[in-house]
């Protein structure tokens, strides 16, 4: 499925399934919306399906139909909930097929760290040139760029950085999931923004 034809049919899902409660959302100065996987797939099984398999543009795609909306905000962030149970899968049986895919665990929280904040993009300015370079910050090192366009390598002066909420989890497999003597395999989970 085409991107914008994404965009056009979230929007046009949201529009008439969410607009009150994303307006209440704005009115409490929250930037995220809930949105209830069966509402999804009872509108349009097609993009449900889009959103299983695909689930990092579907989102980003939802996320820029609800910009066309007519609000005062910067950046919203949508949240699904009730996803099916096809989705559900053990911590043990994680496999690379799964990779992309939206799925859902459940476990117990047996760790967590503090909330810090985390960088996600840096500028830094040549001294040399003048020129503004963007860095994206994906690793967990903080990262200066390499060299500039005119030539200059290192030395680069920080300008700004972009900072978000983040926290590390250690998620375990429930008991109740459990057969026999089997140990609980663990899996660590890293959560950023509002969630």
């Amino acid at each position: 499925m085409e991107a914008q034809e994404q965009i056009k049919r979230f929007h046009e899902f949201l529009e008439n399934n969410y607009h009150v409660k994303l307006l209440e959302k704005v009115r409490k100065g929250q930037n995220f919306l809930v949105v209830d996987f069966s509402d999804l797939l009872k509108y349009d099984p097609d993009l449900s399906e889009s959103l299983l398999e695909h689930p990092e543009d579907a989102i980003k795609a939802a996320e820029l139909a609800i910009q066309e909306f007519d609000i005062p905000t910067v950046k919203f962030k949508i949240r699904f909930i009730n996803l099916p149970d096809t989705q559900k899968i053990l911590i043990r049986n994680i496999r690379s097929s799964h990779i992309g895919k939206f799925l859902v665990i459940e476990g117990v929280v047996r760790q967590k760290s503090d909330v810090r904040p985390q960088v996600t993009s840096a500028k830094f300015e040549c001294p040399s040139c003048g020129n503004i370079i963007n860095v994206l910050q994906l690793d967990s090192s903080f990262k200066e760029p390499s060299r500039c366009g005119c030539g200059r390598k290192g030395k680069f002066h920080l300008i700004s950085k972009e900072l978000v909420d983040a926290q590390n989890l250690v998620l375990e497999e429930s008991p109740e999931q459990l057969e026999g003597g089997e140990q609980p395999k663990r899996i660590n989970v890293f959560l950023k923004d509002d969630l």
